[in-house]
């Protein structure tokens, strides 16, 4: 009844905006559980996530861009595309993450669900709800952070059809935030003024929350720019040099002589280059980065 109602709820916050839409996500997993600490993060490349939402407690953490691990709890999600309960490994996998917020605790209990896209099944991001006691959640909990994740996901491609709309009709474009370290350091001062000066508690908590909306938008914003200006981000360096000679009219086995390689590594680094960009096939790689100069 709770993801019901909320659903109308959270879609009006993302027209809003990204920081509100995140909000709201948090308050409404907080009305069937508590949520000590909750996250969401997307997918930036193969092995980097960034995080535009962090919050613990009672405070706001900054947006972060980190990689992730093979073996650990991100890359689990992306390549089982299901939930991760924490009662399952005993929180083996949920402790070997970043450390953010209070890092004198240690969460007991989460949950993190993946964001999938409905067309193609792509894991584009995480969303996580930990508590800092243990058996706080069940198997209705996993349900409803998963509910909410698809909420979340609907809402942004409502955003891209919205955006593509302004772009084929010369509609205005949103503007641009802040410097995330810029709003950083002014958030920062605002906390410290909040501490010497306890009647100016409710303006200054204001500004706090208004610098934190504006470093989510930040953070989204770093995640449009790089993902447009550099299709190859999330390629090793040798995939990357590679992946520039695919669209040369050249065999693999030619591929190999000018790499001093043999034809069947060509082989392997293409396939694995195609995979990454989701390009199709050695012609959807050209056409990628033909298009993109």
């Amino acid at each position: 009844m709770i993801l019901q109602n909320a659903d109308a709820r959270l879609l009006a916050a993302a027209r809003v905006s990204r920081y509100l839409l995140y909000h709201v996500m948090r308050i409404t997993a907080a009305e069937l559980e508590p949520v000590d600490s909750f996250y969401i993060g997307f997918r930036q490349g193969e092995s980097a996530i960034v995080y535009p939402y962090n919050w613990d407690g009672h405070e706001y953490d900054n947006p972060n861009i980190n990689t992730f691990a093979p073996e650990g709890l991100t890359a689990w999600i992306v390549k089982h595309k299901k939930t991760y309960w924490s009662q399952a490994d005993k929180a083996l996998m949920l402790h070997r993450g970043r450390a953010f917020g209070d890092t004198s605790r240690r969460s007991a209990e989460g949950i993190v669900t993946p964001l999938i896209e409905s067309g193609n099944r792509r894991v584009i991001g995480v969303m996580a709800m930990l508590s800092y006691t243990g058996g706080a959640y069940d198997e209705s909990t996993c349900r409803f952070l998963e509910g909410l994740a698809e909420i979340l996901v609907t809402a942004l491609a409502r955003e891209r059809e919205d955006r593509e709309r302004r772009r084929r009709f010369g509609g205005p474009e949103p503007s641009e935030p802040p410097v995330t370290q810029t709003l950083r350091r002014l958030r920062r001062q605002a906390e410290e003024l909040r501490v010497q000066y306890p009647e100016l508690q409710e303006p200054l908590e204001r500004l706090c929350q208004t610098c934190a909306q504006a470093q989510t938008e930040s953070a989204e914003l770093l995640i449009a720019q790089t993902t447009q200006n550099d299709p190859l981000a999330g390629l090793t360096a040798r995939e990357r040099e590679i992946a520039l000679l695919l669209i040369e009219p050249l065999t693999y086995a030619q591929l190999g002589e000018r790499l001093c390689i043999s034809e069947k590594t060509v082989k392997t680094h293409a396939a694995n280059i195609i995979r990454k960009l989701d390009a199709g096939g050695r012609s959807g790689v050209r056409q990628l980065l033909l298009g993109s100069r």
